[in-house]
């Protein structure tokens, strides 16, 4: 199988859903790295660049949304994907105010997600 340079970071608290979609994605060998807080998000983002992060809204101590910025100022051509369960229209309009570039709700499809995926890195 060739090799896929793609970058993969998923912010995401809930631990099964991140080795979930990390085990999935690494199947397509995709590079897959994790983080489970805002804060190791802005760390690992000061040293990697990533070509897409699928970002939960809802993490401890900082929102998705308030985390979307501070993304988007450390590495702005990066594409964020929302994984979400919550269906607040306010908080998801503002998501891509923010710069979310999709949204996926939870409980998902892992090869709807693949495929979203897929499309975000070829624009």
């Amino acid at each position: 199988m060739k090799k896929n340079k793609h970058k993969i970071l998923i912010v995401d608290d809930e631990e099964e859903i991140t080795q979930l979609l990390k085990n999935y994605l690494l199947q397509y060998n995709y590079s897959v790295l994790t983080a489970k807080n805002a804060f190791e998000t802005i760390e690992i983002l000061n040293t990697i660049s990533f070509d897409i992060i699928l970002l939960d809204l809802a993490l401890p101590k900082m929102d998705g949304n308030e985390i979307l910025q501070k993304i988007k100022d450390i590495n702005p051509n990066t594409k964020i994907i929302l994984i979400t369960a919550y269906r607040d229209p306010q908080r998801i309009v503002q998501a891509f105010r923010n710069g979310v570039c999709d949204c996926i709700f939870k409980p998902f499809n892992l090869e709807v997600l693949k495929k979203v995926i897929e499309n975000k890195l070829k624009k």
